[in-house]
Formats: C-alpha cells, sequence, structure tokens
C-alpha cells in the first residue's frame, strides 16, 4: 500500500552539464562582445583623443583574437578554419561582422545547452 501522504515525485530534467567547450563557448562570447563595445569606444577615442587610440584598437585586436579562438574551439571548428577566422579578423568591417556572427552562434549553442544569455553573454557562466 502507498504512504497517502507522500508528496508527488516529479522527474526533473537537469540542463546540460557545462563541458569545457560550453566554457570556452562563453568565455570566448563575453570577450567577444567586450571588444566589440571596445571597437567602438576606440573609434570615438580615435576622433577625441588621436593616434593614443591606436592602443586601444589593439586591445579590441587581441581581446578579438581570444575570444575568436576560445569560441571556434568550443564550437568544435576545424583549426584551418579558426585559422581563417583569425586572419579575416584583420579587414576591418569584415572582423565587426564576424565578431557579430561568432557572438550569434554562440548565444544560440548556449542558449541550446539551457544557459540564459543576455546582452553582455551568459548570465549563469
Amino acid at each position: 500500500m502507498e504512504n497517502p501522504y507522500q508528496s508527488p515525485g516529479a522527474v526533473v530534467e537537469d540542463r546540460e552539464k557545462p563541458s569545457s567547450s560550453l566554457g570556452d563557448v562563453a568565455s570566448g562570447q563575453k570577450l567577444v562582445i567586450y571588444a566589440i563595445l571596445l571597437y567602438f569606444l576606440a573609434a570615438v577615442l580615435r576622433t577625441v583623443v588621436g593616434p593614443i587610440a591606436a592602443l586601444a584598437f589593439l586591445a579590441c585586436l587581441v581581446m578579438s583574437w581570444v575570444g575568436i579562438y576560445k569560441i571556434a574551439r568550443g564550437l568544435e571548428y576545424p583549426m584551418w578554419w579558426r585559422i581563417v577566422l583569425l586572419v579575416l579578423m584583420l579587414v576591418p568591417l569584415v572582423g565587426l561582422i564576424e565578431l557579430l556572427v561568432l557572438s550569434s552562434k554562440a548565444t544560440s549553442r548556449l542558449r541550446k545547452a539551457g544557459y540564459s544569455v543576455g546582452l553582455l553573454g551568459a548570465r549563469d557562466y
């Protein structure tokens, strides 16, 4: 005979366990988003300050390269495609579009895994 006072049992699904590839995607996406914001800030600084803003562009480039590599590794892109993405980052408008596309792909992958993704990347990471 069953216990009538026992609470009902519910099947609760756990979200996908964070793996190293999801960690790479989440941290890479944050770096890419910060690089995009720094890119626009550096453009404004270039008009105000002048050539000193080149340091901000250099920091933006380094952040975006690390972020692109992490996202591409987390999404399991082949090595030759990662290198192509890093080289394409050197072309000004193509690099910005590339950052936006990779950030979008990272967002869809993180949402599929159950993460809450906002304007500045994954919140639960």
